[in-house]
């Protein structure tokens, strides 16, 4: 669908919503390549509905919400009219924000939002493994993986044509099972009572927290980092054979980089070495750290973006073609 025929756009207003807490919206100009301005910070608990929100933002900021384009990003899944905002009261439906905007409005999964960012170019890229750089130009399929509150995965598909399509889901929470009796401890501490335990619950942890230390007092606090790190790449290998993303893994979230110390990237690399079916590919396969600015609103604007240049070319295509 081409959301810019027939009319210059607006502004684009871009949401992120993924945060505990609060809501972050920004309005920024159409571009091929947008930046992100001054970012209206609301605080949830100050307004009863996510409409609040937006009519809060119109107020102090004058920007209109109707005809405006809109992305807002949020933890969890996106499926459904009606979806719930993750870390807060809110519920938010496709038809109530149409209402809003007066015309569809796009929504994204945190994770997916981040991986659009990857276009902006304002990355700061590290190798933890392998060679090169991630690139949204070449064919191929990549793989996100955010370890931060929570843990969350997208796919990244570049086809022959170059059609970038980000694929949301939610492997974070597909069931998390030890491999050893280190992991085996720790998989009892953690689960409680509750009937299965995710990757997140495992990974969205710090190797210093008491219920960590009490599962594993044998083990020094390196090396219980080492065992996340461990945990960490397999299932990053889990993940590239689940969605064939040979091209290659972005690691990014605040306890990505924790992770990788010098043991913990010993006990990371150590799972790509693991002798097992596609063995050769899997160790073919390249990891890289990523730092973004503000990456949820970066990449929600990018994906307007994205639209923007592709409705620019068509007009100069069929001028050529006249």
């Amino acid at each position: 669908m081409n959301i810019y025929s027939g009319e210059q756009a607006r502004n684009w207003i871009i949401v992120d919503s993924s945060q505990a807490g609060e809501v972050r919206i920004t309005a920024v100009q159409p571009s091929e390549r947008p930046r992100i301005g001054d970012v209206c910070v609301l605080n949830v608990n100050d307004l009863p509905t996510f409409t609040d929100a937006l009519q809060s933002f119109e107020r102090q900021t004058g920007c209109p919400l109707n005809g405006s384009e809109c992305v807002i990003a949020i933890g969890g899944a996106t499926s459904g009219e009606a979806l719930p905002v993750a870390r807060s009261r809110w519920t938010i439906t496709r038809p109530g924000l149409q209402a809003v905007f007066g015309r569809p409005v796009t929504v994204i999964n945190d994770v997916a939002a981040r991986a659009w960012a990857i276009r902006s170019g304002t990355a700061s890229l590290g190798a933890v493994r392998g060679y090169g750089q991630p690139s949204l130009e070449k064919p191929g399929r990549m793989l996100m993986l955010m370890i931060d509150e929570g843990l969350g995965a997208c796919c990244i598909d570049i086809d022959r044509d170059r059609q970038v399509r980000m694929l949301e889901t939610e492997a974070g929470h597909t069931d998390f099972s030890p491999s050893d009796e280190n992991q085996q401890r720790l998989a009892t501490a953690l689960r409680g009572n509750a009937p299965q335990l995710s990757w997140e619950a495992v990974l969205a942890r710090s190797s210093n927290e008491p219920e960590i230390v009490a599962a594993l007092p044998h083990l020094s606090d390196s090396e219980r980092a080492g065992l996340l790190a461990g945990i960490a790449g397999r299932l990053c290998v889990n993940l590239i054979m689940a969605y064939g993303a040979w091209s290659g893994v972005i690691l990014t979230g605040c306890r990505a980089p924790r992770l990788l110390s010098d043991s913990g990237r010993r006990a990371f690399e150590a799972q790509f070495a693991t002798k097992r079916t596609f063995s050769r590919l899997i160790m073919a396969t390249p990891v890289w750290s990523l730092a973004q600015r503000e990456p949820v609103l970066t990449g929600a604007a990018e994906i307007l973006a994205h639209h923007y240049a592709a409705a620019s070319i068509k007009p100069a295509m069929a001028a050529m073609r006249r």
